[in-house]
């Protein structure tokens, strides 16, 4: 059998089974022990933990008895203790109605009832604001208070107002309707902050398009989201075509700063939508999230899972297509802080350095894998901040701890929560850094989250169920797609009248305090550097390609901690004789239509994808990809060249590169990017960004960039906390 299903194999476990279950009867009848009184006891093999679980019954004179054993580096004893509690109320519901069906029968005790019940009281009064409101409200307190900080330039609240109020009205006369989507082709800065705030006073939901994605995706994206009206640059109007005239901030600023700079007047409501944020879809066809003023605006408003006074400067650096937009903008504005943006379209941990430092920030949005790379190379960051938030995907323990036990002041925030319930959910702060894996805390104040199984019932501390969320954050569902809106936004059955509750597809567990822990998904779909990404859909990109008649896109982990996109392609008969196309090419085919952190770190050319006895494709046979193979080019030709091939290789986990390999095409993804960056500035002593590496990817293009590199900034002066006066609403 195992031959056949060829499972994982590990030396630590069962190929076939991890539970195994005993019963033995009768097992003292017709024994005579020569007048000798004997109590039967059940056997001691359990001691030693063959399986994950193993429980023993036996019966006898005395009834049923049993005995559950487990394996400790897997369950603690309060965990065992409860699955054997859950395995008794089972059997004693069987015992007394012998008709009960298996699904009907109840394994949560009223004891667990009540306590998941409490978990998810979370209500709290708060006023029903939109976006606009909550902003104009700070304007009115403190108009001169900084909003948003972009180089040199400083805005205030009343600047950022006025600003926003006149493109608002420009919008509207260029024919932007309430409730149609508006696509902001913008780069980060202080057009950008004016756009999203304006479309929120114009009652028009933003579409922030990524200017560093390729035209074919923007335009895709806007189709989907019916987007008739474009914020951009002059230069770029062409882009994204719209039924409408598009509003270029550049060329048309003469006209927007002729209007008065009030309030617009247009009556948006806070279940009106507020933004579209596009995320990965099985189908293919990414599924654009709509979602209201309520949600973002009950996010932040009477929240205390950080610190969200007025005296706070948090910093922009996430991806504008990002959810994480949302918490490190909004969180600020919405709090009467002040928001620092980031010059570059990703974060640049050494751009993130000096900010912190120049313009005092003290919150901090960081992914994990970005925490991780911080807590590396740049530690000193985190002496000057007062809280630090993270999240997007499993962190690392390891580089948990080491904050915690260097920066024991700075509140450190570990959240969860799809898109589609704006950003987080739950969060919790760690004080301390708990074994296994890390959980992400209870529900915030009016949203809720529940771990059920497959027929919506609530599941006890320490089983995994599907994790769904409800209450204030949740979306209005994919903007077009009523097939996919219906799938995962269902009728709340533990809410009011109407109640929607969405199905995140993470699978998960409450612990015994009431806290969810995340252990993985129940389809395929991967977070992989924070970006939630379905296989399905870069599978699609895939196969329409010229030349391609198969595919299949897989996540591996070769390297611990390390997850990455690989495809597998076989060429068409034509293909495969004429033209010789190889993995590289496809891969830089995929690139012209899907962003970054989409495009697979290799595609692997195969003469026939392996299939499975049912003959689906066994993606556990597919090789892994052998980046060495791909190395193919000259040698260095001077000792800048020599080092910069050592420091490709050391960071790639390569034996050797010659200087016409892309760092990329080899493996390189947008983090090993930036800590490729960050060892050319200490070896080489030159400031470079990542957008110089993906404009020079090789090691020859890259060595011409350092020979023209600026030299580093003098040294930064030592961290430490700066205080701003400020109120809290």
């Amino acid at each position: 059998v195992v031959e056949v299903l060829n499972p994982v194999r590990s030396a630590g476990r069962n190929p076939l089974f991890q539970v195994m279950l005993t019963l033995r009867h009768e097992i003292l009848d017709g024994v005579d022990l020569g007048g000798a009184s004997a109590v039967p006891e059940l056997g001691d093999d359990l001691d030693v933990a063959k399986f994950d679980v193993s429980i023993g019954f036996e019966t006898g004179p005395g009834g049923l008895r049993g005995r559950l054993g487990y394996a400790s580096d897997l369950f603690d004893e309060g965990t065992a203790r409860r699955i054997g509690d859950v395995l008794v109320r089972v059997l004693e519901q069987a015992a007394r109605d012998v008709d009960v069906a298996p699904h009907e029968i109840d394994v949560l005790s009223e004891r667990e009832r009540a306590a998941v019940r409490g978990w998810n009281a979370t209500e709290r009064e708060v006023p029903d604001l939109t976006v606009a409101g909550v902003f104009e409200e700070h304007v009115r307190r403190s108009p001169d208070a900084v909003a948003v900080v972009f180089g040199g330039e400083r805005v205030t609240y009343a600047e950022l107002d006025a600003r926003a109020n006149r493109l608002a009205r420009y919008l509207v006369e260029c024919g932007a309707i309430r409730g149609e989507v508006v696509g902001v082709l913008l780069e980060r800065g202080v057009e950008l902050a004016v756009a999203v705030l304006a479309a929120a006073k114009a009652g028009t939901p933003y579409l922030l398009l990524d200017p560093g994605f390729p035209d074919e995706r923007l335009r895709s994206l806007a189709g989907d989201a019916g987007v008739r009206v474009v914020l951009t640059r002059g230069e770029w109007a062409e882009r994204v075509p719209a039924p409408q005239r598009p509003v270029c901030v550049d060329t048309d600023a003469e006209a927007i700063a002729c209007l008065p700079g009030t309030v617009p007047g247009v009556a948006v409501d806070p279940a009106d939508g507020m933004c579209v944020m596009f995320t990965s879809g099985s189908t293919g066809r990414p599924k654009g999230v709509l979602t209201p003023h309520r949600a973002v605006v009950g996010t932040f408003w009477g929240q205390d899972f950080a610190d969200l006074g007025s005296d706070q400067v948090w910093l922009q650096c996430a991806p504008v297509s990002w959810d994480g937009f949302v918490l490190e903008f909004w969180g600020a504005l919405l709090s009467g802080a002040s928001c620092v943006l980031q010059p570059e379209r990703s974060p640049e941990p050494d751009r993130i350095a000096s900010l912190v430092c120049g313009e005092g920030v003290t919150t901090l949005w960081l992914s994990a894998g970005l925490l991780n790379l911080m807590v590396d190379e740049y530690p000193q960051v985190f002496a000057g901040v007062r809280q630090v938030m993270t999240g997007g995907e499993a962190p690392s323990a390891e580089h948990l701890r080491r904050f915690r036990e260097t920066f024991p002041d700075v509140r450190l925030v570990h959240g969860y929560g799809p898109a589609e319930a704006v950003v987080f959910t739950n969060a919790v702060t760690l004080t301390a850094v708990p074994e296994g894996r890390i959980p992400v805390g209870g529900p915030l104040a009016n949203k809720r989250c529940f771990v059920l199984d497959e027929r919506l019932r609530p599941l006890p501390p320490g089983m995994v169920g599907e994790v769904y969320v409800a209450g204030v954050g949740l979306a209005h569902g994919y903007l077009g797609q009523p097939v996919a809106t219906a799938e995962r936004f269902l009728p709340d059955p533990f809410g009011g009248s109407g109640g929607r509750m969405y199905r995140t597809g993470d699978l998960g567990r409450w612990t015994g305090d009431g806290e969810l822990v995340v252990v993985g998904r129940a389809d395929a779909q991967v977070k992989i550097r924070g970006f939630r990404i379905e296989p399905g859909e870069v599978e699609n990109a895939l196969t329409a390609l010229p030349h391609v008649s198969a595919g299949a896109v897989v996540v591996r982990e070769d390297r611990p901690g390390e997850k990455r996109l690989v495809g597998y392609t076989v060429l068409t008969d034509q293909a495969a004789s004429e033209h010789g196309v190889e993995g590289v090419a496809l891969r830089s085919a995929l690139a012209e239509v899907l962003p970054e952190y989409m495009v697979p770190s290799a595609v692997v050319v195969l003469d026939r994808l392996p299939l499975t006895p049912n003959g689906k494709v066994d993606r556990r046979a597919l090789p892994e990809p052998d980046f060495g193979e791909l190395s193919s080019g000259r040698a260095p030709r001077d000792a800048r060249e020599d080092a910069l091939c050592g420091l490709f290789a050391e960071l790639l986990g390569l034996g050797s590169v010659t200087i016409d390999d892309s760092f990329f095409d080899l493996g390189g993804h947008s983090l090993l990017a930036a800590r490729l960056i960050t060892r050319l500035r200490s070896s080489h002593g030159v400031e470079l960004t990542l957008k110089d590496l993906f404009r020079a990817p090789t090691v020859a293009e890259l060595a011409h960039k350092v020979s023209q590199a600026a030299p580093v900034r003098r040294a930064r002066p030592k961290l430490s906390r700066r205080t701003r006066a400020g109120v809290r609403l």
